[in-house]
């Protein structure tokens, strides 16, 4: 630790942490799928933009490079974080988990305790860079911009956690320390400075658990759906309307096999309403907290 963040710590006080509990893992899982798809839709508009294709085919190939570049856009991720805490002083480690058996993550940290602000562009950076390298490719090298639909999603959604950060950082006040313990941030100020606290069981929070309850779910019944209706029989069977962008499954019976298939927007569709449904009836009961004074 300097000496100016030592001073700066002297006669302050503890105002709160974020941390990493049951129901934060679920509000990150809900916002990561969201993002999954928005980071998705924004990369096939930049796409067409740069190429003027409207889409693109991988084979089978190419499965290694797929997974090197989705192995590689995390552990990226995370030395971008560990670069900037070593530009404000920090010494980096580096690690892997998954919080309740229900998120893994790779993650980087220091002991050194950042202002506000240097926490917020280590936060950040990762998110910044890799998009912006990501989006000069494409554009730079047309043939192999397709490539760049991993990194650039992966890494968008994967950021969801530094930007919930970010956004409850930025409620303090700029002269606040803030100190990573892996699992929780530290949030350091003076005595004059009031705790802050934050339900994690209000609308946003109750909206992306049952959002990324659904998902699972219906695309787990979608998948098994076949199985069962080819072991019974069933000639042919659709779910909504045929033909529509309203369908949510479609099933035939092929000779010896059968084929089906899921519509991943009608899936996120329904998954919305009923997050938004329970969002609101849950909005606003007692429950647990993330930071605590």
């Amino acid at each position: 630790m300097s000496e100016q963040q030592q001073l700066s710590l002297n006669g302050g006080k503890e105002l709160g942490k974020l941390e990493m509990t049951k129901e934060v893992v679920y509000t990150l899982n809900g916002m990561g799928l969201l993002a999954f798809f928005a980071f998705g839709f924004f990369f096939m508009s930049l796409y067409t933009l740069f190429t003027g294709n409207v889409g693109f085919n991988f084979t089978s190939g190419t499965i290694l490079i797929s997974v090197a570049l989705f192995v590689g856009t995390m552990v990226l991720h995370e030395l971008i974080h560990g670069a900037f805490m070593s530009k404000y002083g920090g010494k980096p480690s580096y690690g892997a988990g998954i919080a309740y058996f229900i998120l893994p993550y790779l993650y980087a940290t220091t002991k050194t305790i950042f202002t506000r602000n240097q926490f917020i562009v280590i936060a950040i950076a990762p998110l910044v860079v890799i998009s912006l390298v990501g989006i000069g490719i494409m554009a730079a090298f047309p043939s192999i911009a397709h490539w760049m639909l991993i990194p650039f999603v992966i890494n968008g959604s994967g950021a969801v956690g530094d930007m919930w950060v970010t956004r409850n950082v930025l409620r303090y006040p700029k002269h606040v320390m803030l100190e990573d313990r892996k699992n929780e941030l530290i949030i350091y100020g003076k005595e004059t400075d009031k705790p802050m606290d934050m339900s994690t069981t209000g609308f946003g929070s109750g909206f992306c658990k049952v959002f990324m309850l659904c998902i699972f779910a219906l695309g787990f019944l979608m998948t098994m759906s076949p199985i069962i209706l080819n072991i019974l029989g069933v000639e042919s069977f659709t779910l909504g309307p045929t033909n529509s962008i309203f369908t949510i499954f479609e099933y035939k019976s092929i000779g010896e096999g059968f084929g089906f298939s899921l519509f991943p927007l009608t899936l996120v569709a329904i998954s919305v309403i009923v997050g938004v449904v329970y969002g609101i009836i849950n909005a606003g009961k007692p429950g647990n907290h993330v930071i605590t004074g």
